[in-house]
């Protein structure tokens, strides 16, 4: 049932920091400082507003709410129940972003794969928001999105790519039913995976980053150079570690029984979901968030890749 009511988070949970680290985040517009309402899909209207330690709701039920604003995901809970070297490595981008949760949405799935698509290569603040965003508005629910030629919306090798794939993209998505019961779904994520990686341009970080953002499959960590390198600085992995391979990734499965993959000693997604487990993703989020905001521009304010 919809409705209003009020969420009690961890003491420094925060709206914004989630929203941001969030692949949901051009499905939402801010109404001021620290609420959100969302613009597209499932439950349009509905409205997040976050206050220290709570967040507060209206338009959806409480489960809702918990999933879309990240607050259900409290990241010091996860990291007390680690062993010490991945504890204290978790506390090192805890002390940054303590109130960073995994904002996730099970329902717009193929908006949100549309956005962890468009992140290649490219600034997503200011480009990958700006192009989600517009098609967004412009299409108003899941079903109108698929009907919009992606080229329409700019010039961009990742826009031209997407509208190659939207096809097959069709029946990929059509594997899966929407809804709360997809999160922590393994075998939905074994389910789409194959399908998913079988399309051009799609590789193991976006279908890993799907899994994340979509069927809050926390153990995930999508790979790429910010991960990477953080991951080394904080003793993690060493220094042979590895982004996962396409062609291996299709054949093996990141769960089960589906026999070892025999790149798992050095993959970084499998290495951390060994040493972090259900963190792995929000490590990778927090990596993904300190990278866009401070690596990228040459900062490095909490000397992470000095330790």
């Amino acid at each position: 049932m919809s409705k209003r009511g009020v969420l009690e988070a961890w003491e420094e949970f925060d709206l914004d920091t989630s929203l941001k680290a969030s692949f949901s985040l051009p499905l939402f517009e801010r109404k001021d400082a620290n609420i959100f309402v969302k613009t597209y899909g499932y439950k349009t209207g509905l409205r997040l507003e976050g206050r220290l330690g709570l967040l507060l709701y209206d338009g959806c039920s409480l489960p809702e709410a918990s999933f879309l604003s990240g607050a259900w995901f409290n990241p010091f809970e996860g990291a007390g129940r680690l062993r010490r070297r991945p504890r204290l490595a978790l506390y090192e981008l805890l002390q940054v972003f303590p109130g960073l949760g995994l904002a996730i949405n099970p329902w717009d799935i193929r908006a949100m794969f549309y956005s962890i698509f468009l992140s290649r290569n490219t600034d997503y603040y200011a480009n990958t928001v700006r192009w989600v965003r517009e098609m967004a508005l412009r299409a108003g629910d899941e079903a109108s999105l698929a009907l919009l030629d992606p080229r329409k919306f700019g010039s961009s090798y990742q826009l031209a790519q997407l509208a190659e794939i939207r096809d097959g993209l069709d029946g990929a998505l059509a594997l899966l039913s929407p809804g709360i019961e997809l999160v922590g779904s393994e075998a939905s994520f074994s389910l789409v995976k194959e399908r998913l990686l079988s399309l051009p341009h799609v590789g193991p970080k976006t279908v890993h980053a799907f899994g994340l953002f979509c069927l809050g499959l926390t153990q995930l960590a999508p790979a790429d150079r910010h991960l990477i390198a953080i991951s080394r600085a904080l003793g993690l992995v060493g220094e042979g570690v590895r982004a996962p391979r396409k062609d291996l990734c299709i054949r093996y499965r990141c769960f089960g029984d589906g026999g070892p993959c025999p790149q798992a000693p050095s993959c970084l997604t499998a290495l951390l979901m060994r040493e972090l487990g259900l963190m792995a993703g929000w490590f990778q989020t927090a990596a993904f968030l300190y990278g866009a905001l401070y690596l990228s521009k040459r900062e490095d304010p909490a000397g992470l890749l000095r330790r």
